[in-house]
């Protein structure tokens, strides 16, 4: 994959075999249904398999970076773009159910994979800041600050959920960016900021498209 390619596109860019596609579908939507994750029993009685072969499948999607298991077990505890364990980016469905995104570009990927209507709650990285975002039939509706942006890092580093996403926020203002960029020289290189409008099409069609490989929209 082109290293240049803006991080957002990983995800959807991933080759996925037919059981990879059908595992991801129905973690997914348990996942929607009961606020948690299916363990092996429940993925090998619903989807016809050996436990080896339910292990080899989260196997290899957590070597394609999409999804993470707590270390030593099977629990999964991300899969892309959700977290399952509470994070600074919420993503609140219209039926009021709370989902957690991974990070800034996840949180607006959700409503979009799910094609479902969505409010994204967040904050601005430098002054903590309430940021919200309304997502209704794919376009941003409405938005708490007139200029919002989201920093990305360039490059991407294996498993993005402990060396990347953290590192992917909003920012309710340039001022604010740039305020924090100068905190964080080090920092200046390796990522950029783009405003809400500019970035969001591209994380639209980006996620859109995964929802549509993996059958959950």
């Amino acid at each position: 994959m082109n290293k240049n390619k803006p991080t957002w596109k990983k995800q959807a860019c991933s080759e996925l075999t037919p059981s990879e596609k059908e595992a991801l579908a129905y973690i997914f939507k348990t996942i929607l249904e009961l606020g948690k994750a299916p363990t092996i029993e429940e993925l090998r009685l619903s989807l016809k398999k050996s436990a080896n072969g339910i292990i080899h499948v989260l196997d290899k999607l957590e070597e394609k970076d999409l999804l993470l298991r707590k270390k030593g077990t099977q629990q999964i505890v991300t899969i892309y773009p959700l977290s399952l364990t509470p994070t600074k980016h919420q993503v609140v469905q219209e039926d009021g159910k709370n989902l957690f995104a991974m990070c800034a570009v996840d949180a607006l990927g959700v409503p979009n994979m799910l094609n479902r209507n969505a409010k994204v709650i967040s904050q601005c990285e430098w002054c903590k800041q309430k940021i919200t975002i309304e997502i209704k039939n794919g376009q941003v509706a409405t938005k708490s600050h007139p200029h919002i942006l989201i920093w990305n890092p360039k490059r991407q580093e294996i498993p993005a959920a402990k060396t990347c996403c953290p590192m992917v926020n909003f920012f309710c203002s340039n001022d604010h960016l740039r305020e924090w960029q100068d905190r964080n020289p080090d920092l200046l290189k390796k990522g950029q900021g783009a405003l809400l409008g500019q970035a969001y099409p591209c994380i639209k069609e980006c996620w859109k498209s995964y929802g549509e490989r993996i059958r959950i929209r």
